[in-house]
């Protein structure tokens, strides 16, 4: 008995040890894997622009990217925001325009929620109805009708109200915080 205790405590602690150096090791390949994939995302946001290159502006409220283009010219601004998912948090990304009257984009970088439902706030169709939205105005889901732009206006994802909402609801509450956090940073 003793014999099984002091076995079961040794590979307890060999696979320990184990798990410990494998996290160690493979965290900075982790890391590098999840700023590629954001800069992957910040260069999706501004797609229609040829070599854009993004620096993090300097506050502390929230993460915000001032994007130029490969002459210096600015293309705008992504801001990221975390929802409180279904499954978890939705860390996305969302592209402002130089004048921050507009939504350039939505990329979500990560996210838990369940593919073929609330998975599908990746999907073009849903994100691809932010652009052209005014930041500035709170923005409403709607269902069974066609949304409408100018209202500020998006379609549910039917069977994923909570991932929906969760995207909605997050850019709302954050866009203008972001919004004045340029200004100030940029002196505008």
């Amino acid at each position: 008995m003793k014999r099984m205790i002091i076995v079961l405590t040794l590979a307890t602690l060999f696979s320990g040890l184990v798990l410990a150096a494998t996290f160690v090791s493979l965290s900075p390949l982790i890391e590098l894997n999840r700023e590629r994939a954001l800069q992957a995302s910040l260069a999706a946001l501004f797609a229609d622009v040829e070599d854009p290159t993004f620096e993090q502006l300097d506050v502390d409220v929230i993460d915000i990217y001032r994007g130029v283009d490969s002459e210096d010219q600015l293309i705008g601004y992504a801001v990221r925001i975390t929802a409180a998912g279904y499954n978890g948090p939705i860390n996305m990304l969302i592209g402002l325009t130089p004048e921050l009257t507009q939504i350039e984009g939505l990329q979500v970088v990560e996210n838990l929620e369940t593919p073929g439902l609330g998975g599908r706030i990746t999907e073009n169709q849903f994100r691809g109805q932010f652009r052209g939205l005014n930041p500035t105005r709170a923005i409403r889901t709607v269902r069974n009708v066609e949304p409408d732009p100018e209202a500020n206006e998006v379609q549910a994802i039917s069977g994923a109200t909570i991932s929906t909402n969760a995207v909605v609801e997050a850019i709302n509450r954050r866009a203008q915080e972001a919004i004045d956090a340029i200004r100030a940073a940029e002196g505008r």
